[in-house]
């Protein structure tokens, strides 16, 4: 029977070189304290304890999930966003840094206010679980298209016990909440055109949701305007709406929010230096 450290190098040596040492020793880390149930003080205080069996079977299944290509994620069940363990798997997107990056804009201009938030494609339930965490006063409700994915996030509200509400609505038509009015709609909407596809990575489009990556490459910006619209309708004065954009289009998505009479549309980009999230007020 291996040791936690003896474990800990070997499920890193077998991880495939696709990731560099420190990515490996990290997920490696990872797996081996959601296994052992350690936090990180365990894991140094208990070095030299012995791993069993079963938690050595499943780490070796782990790797070799990953080298066949399966996000990390998703062999672990487990995505971090903000500073919230989200359970994760098919059913919604993998959470991604620039979202999270999003959430850190939005709650840095929010937290000490209640405001009544709408996340339009919630997914995993990620931007609004972290909203209402760190806007404890805020109203927040998420709606998707996908029923599997307001699964995960009903699941991952009850895991965190936050209460915030998901419901079903398509982004394209938000009829069902035509009474209501908001402080603030955020949402990160599929925005990838279809002939990108075929430079994605095979670990992406083998395992994540089509339906919360692509759009046509006709129009790629259905979503946005279609959003665009109803928060023109429905923010209350002086509301704000986020959005997530795609790199190449965050000027396109500009112009649109202009044209809907939006004023302060302000770019921001990403840590890669790219522009990667749109604030507006109408």
């Amino acid at each position: 029977m291996y040791t936690v450290n003896e474990m800990l190098n070997r499920f890193s040596e077998k991880l495939s070189d696709v990731f560099i040492d420190r990515e490996k020793r990290q997920i490696a880390k990872m797996f081996l304290m959601q296994y052992m149930q350690y936090d990180a003080s365990e894991m140094l205080l208990n070095n030299d304890q012995k791993v069993p069996e079963d938690v050595q079977v499943m780490l070796e299944h782990a790797v070799a999930e990953i080298n066949n290509g399966k996000p990390v994620q998703y062999v672990l069940g487990v995505a971090y966003f903000y500073d919230l363990e989200l359970k994760i798997d098919r059913r919604a997107l993998i959470p991604r840094p620039e979202t999270e990056e999003l959430a850190y804009w939005i709650v840095e201009k929010w937290k000490d206010r209640s405001p009544k938030i709408l996340d339009v494609g919630t997914g995993s339930g990620c931007i609004a679980l972290a909203l209402k965490s760190h806007i404890p006063k805020s109203k927040v409700f998420g709606v998707d298209v996908i029923q599997n994915a307001l699964d995960l996030a009903n699941e991952n509200a009850i895991q965190l016990k936050l209460n915030v509400q998901f419901d079903f609505a398509n982004a394209l038509n938000l009829h069902a909440y035509s009474h209501y009015k908001w402080d603030m709609i955020v949402s990160n909407p599929p925005y990838i055109p279809l002939d990108d596809k075929e430079n994605m990575k095979d670990h992406v489009l083998d395992h994540e949701p089509d339906s919360a990556l692509f759009v046509p490459n006709n129009n790629p910006l259905l979503y946005y305007k279609a959003i665009s619209l109803y928060a023109r309708d429905h923010l209350v004065p002086k509301g704000s709406l986020y959005f997530e954009v795609h790199e190449e289009m965050a000027k396109e998505v500009e112009v649109v929010l202009n044209s809907y009479g939006f004023s302060k549309v302000e770019i921001r980009q990403d840590l890669q230096g790219k522009d990667r999230m749109i604030h507006a007020q109408f």
